[in-house]
């Protein structure tokens, strides 16, 4: 007789919801994503959630793959406690005072676990993933937005009101361009993925290189992460250059937290980590060019090895550690 669990979860991002059904080994059952449409607003959103919550337990119940509860990974500061987006959430507008948990429960009529997505994805990582050899580390994603987890002693780190680990908000330029949060001159304003496409706007404006024009069919406008890297694995000069300058700058904002915290391990996901061009290798030169030589000696700095799939993988695992708490 089979001991395995059954999972489901929701990873809530600025561009996709990626969802799906893992086992308590971590096998992968069932996954899909939907782009977010979050420019459409909060309501609409929670209805899209709530629709794919509904198809996602319906698909569990044709394969008789029986699930206990739903986990939800949202951007944005959650109230573990209250299934509530409590604060800082710039990419999604008016995304925070979204009551996630106790809305779906109500739908569902089941229970409902919601933190913020890195936090999932780390969770993920921690039992399945890279940072399960680990005792400290810090998990990112760098897309979209740019989020953070910490994890000391294998457990995670959520701070007082449920806010630690963010990263990207940590402030690099104390008069530079204002960030969607409402502060200036944070780390996101410069390394997330509207950064880099920004910059490419910015270095085109006297024309694109022949590569670049080929990738993104003459017109700028149309011109996305994905094919930026594209571009850049083919060699393109002014890629190459975006990518290098972004990824500089991310080391340097990510070396003062490896000296605050001093961690075992960075580990990294993302769009942007997913598009290769050596930006991972990059970041982790210029933080060990710039951190104490003691904060950097044994740092392990490692790609996720969940992908896409840690966020929904970690949702799944939230109502495990929650019955752990209880």
């Amino acid at each position: 007789m089979s001991n395995l669990e059954y999972y489901a979860g929701i990873d809530i991002g600025g561009t996709s919801i990626k969802y799906g059904l893992a086992d308590s080994e971590g096998k992968v059952l069932y996954r899909d994503q939907k782009p977010a449409l979050v420019e459409k607003g909060a309501r609409p959103l929670l209805h899209l959630i709530t629709n794919i919550a509904e198809n996602l337990l319906l698909h569990a119940a044709e394969d008789d793959i029986a699930v206990n509860w739903l986990g939800v990974g949202s951007p944005g500061t959650v109230d573990i406690q209250k299934g509530i987006v409590v604060g800082a959430c710039p990419n999604i507008p008016d995304w925070v005072g979204i009551e996630i948990g106790p809305h779906l429960k109500d739908r569902l009529n089941m229970p409902v676990y919601v933190d913020n997505d890195v936090n999932a994805m780390a969770l993920a990582e921690l039992k399945y993933g890279a940072a399960r050899r680990f005792s400290s580390a810090i998990c990112l994603t760098v897309g979209t937005g740019i989020g953070g987890a910490v994890i000391i002693n294998k457990e995670l780190w959520r701070g007082s009101n449920f806010s630690a680990g963010e990263i990207g908000h940590i402030v690099i330029n104390a008069n530079g361009d204002k960030c969607r949060c409402g502060n200036r001159g944070c780390l996101e304003v410069y390394c997330s993925s509207a950064a880099m496409l920004n910059r490419v706007r910015e270095k085109t404006k006297n024309g694109m290189s022949e590569t670049l024009s080929e990738t993104s069919s003459g017109n700028i406008g149309s011109l996305n992460i994905k094919k930026l890297f594209a571009a850049a694995r083919k060699g393109d000069e002014m890629a190459l250059e975006v990518i290098d300058e972004t990824a500089k700058i991310l080391g340097a904002g990510l070396s003062g937290v490896v000296n605050l915290l001093n961690p075992q391990a960075l580990i990294f996901g993302g769009g942007i980590i997913d598009g290769g061009a050596g930006f991972i290798e990059t970041v982790g030169a210029e933080i060990r060019n710039r951190a104490f030589p003691s904060a950097t000696e044994n740092l392990k700095i490692l790609k996720a090895e969940l992908g896409n799939d840690a966020g929904f993988v970690g949702a799944g695992l939230l109502g495990v550690y929650k019955s752990r708490e209880n």
